[in-house]
């Protein structure tokens, strides 16, 4: 399907890929993928991201860590303690 044809129907009309990231039933480590699907014959296919195509991915992540965990958590330590001492 990279190839813009549906190996099975030799459709072109696909979706557009998805982005998906997946982890083993057994492992910690997940894997970042995307699913391509025929919109005829509704054949799928999943192809692992490259590096390249990984980072800005890994980069959104770490910022919605940061501003969902850590901003807050500093947040409700500064307000803690400038209820206490302020």
């Amino acid at each position: 399907m990279m190839s813009r044809k549906c190996p099975k129907c030799g459709s072109s009309d696909l979706k557009a890929p998805r982005h998906i990231r997946a982890r083993g039933v057994t492992s910690a480590k997940y894997r970042d993928l995307n699913i391509i699907t025929c919109r005829k014959c509704r054949y799928t296919e999943f192809y692992e991201l490259t590096e390249d195509e990984v980072a800005p991915i890994n980069k959104k992540a770490g910022m919605i860590i940061f501003f969902a965990a850590v901003l807050p958590t500093l947040i409700g330590i500064g307000v803690s303690v400038w209820l206490i001492w302020g």
